[in-house]
């Protein structure tokens, strides 16, 4: 019983780290050097241009590889998004039998444990002032679905970013912030991001997000892998998300749980476990 309820804690914080999105890939992308006289501006609007844009997606087949504190697992998902409206993330460990379910909206945060029988309801602000990194529901939005932002703003200016080491040719778009620091590094023969890195000032808090193995889904040339890897203090948890399938703009059902039928617990008291 112990074990199992190890288990299930690296489950639902598993789900977490998500909340907040170097690994193999089938081709490696070809990289070429961003000519030095390209300006900020023109590489925020071609990563703007060609970023994924849709109003519903739907990966109805993923696997997640989970490594946290040398516990390693692999659990089947599906993440159903409607763009700026709500996000669900279903973990099925078994046979399609959903045990956890992770509830977004632009307003609140909902984490379900059906094994258990308990949810925990919180806000984005409660997960900043555990991780230290300022996120918000457009913030986990453009995290997971491969989009420019800054983290913990709701809109951005181009003069937000800067060329790391003042620098074109480092593809890196930089970005100081007063608690946070971010980094986000572009793959210029796609013209997309790569990398995007968050940290805090005092370098306590750090979160890591790769994407790789990009093909097109659907019509839309959408990461396969989704590499998050967060460092707490010397600790690190890391999720691989591994995309099978995913329709975008199709009719979607999004029912939000009926939260009568379990009990609340303590979403602080449960991020500070």
């Amino acid at each position: 019983m112990k074990m199992k309820v190890k288990i299930n804690k690296v489950i639902l914080l598993s789900m977490i780290i998500l909340a907040l999105g170097a690994c193999k890939t089938k081709k490696q992308l070809t990289k070429t050097e961003i000519p030095a006289e390209m300006t900020v501006a023109q590489m925020v609007g071609k990563l703007q241009e060609k970023q994924p844009a849709f109003s519903s997606a739907y990966i109805d087949k993923m696997t997640v590889d989970v490594d946290v504190k040398n516990r390693q697992m692999t659990v089947n998902a599906t993440c159903k998004m409607r763009t700026d409206s709500a996000i669900h993330l279903s973990i099925q460990p078994f046979f399609g039998i959903e045990l956890f379910k992770l509830e977004l909206t632009p307003y609140n945060i909902i984490l379900i444990d059906k094994t258990n029988k308990m949810y925990y309801r919180g806000q984005y602000s409660m997960l900043r002032s555990r991780f230290g990194v300022d996120v918000d529901y457009k913030s986990i939005q453009a995290l997971i679905s491969n989009r420019l932002f800054v983290a913990g703003n709701r809109a951005f200016l181009t003069d937000d970013f800067k060329w790391r080491n003042d620098s074109a040719t480092s593809g890196v778009l930089a970005v100081q912030g007063e608690r946070t620091s971010q980094e986000v590094t572009v793959n210029p023969a796609l013209e997309r991001i790569i990398r995007m890195v968050i940290k805090t000032n005092d370098n306590a808090y750090t979160l890591n997000t790769d994407y790789s193995g990009f093909k097109n889904f659907d019509k839309q040339l959408f990461p396969e892998n989704i590499n998050i890897e967060a460092l707490n203090a010397g600790e690190k948890a890391s999720f691989l998300f591994r995309i099978e399938r995913v329709e975008f703009d199709k009719p979607l059902v999004m029912e939000p749980a009926n939260l009568q039928r379990y009990r609340q617990g303590d979403f602080s008291r449960f991020l500070t476990k």
